[in-house]
């Protein structure tokens, strides 16, 4: 339970939340779950860690970090 002026920050460690839930089977909707964040109190930030490789040409968590930057997250 949040109050609604309680400020907020959003931390994820993206390894072991992605690990998480393919062992769970399912998938989380991030846009959602900032949403839902933003509307229990107020969201001041949203991080979500995991480690890229500069010298790798692709990496395959590049586009979800893209994506990310891109919906709010830092």
């Amino acid at each position: 339970m949040f109050y609604t002026d309680e400020r907020l920050a959003l931390l994820i460690d993206g390894a072991n939340l992605h690990g998480a839930t393919r062992a769970l089977g399912f998938d989380i909707d991030y846009k959602l779950m900032r949403q839902e964040f933003m509307r229990r109190g107020k969201l001041l930030r949203a991080f979500y860690y995991t480690a890229l490789l500069e010298h790798e040409d692709y990496s395959p968590l590049r586009p979800l970090v893209d994506w990310l930057q891109f919906n709010g997250y830092t």
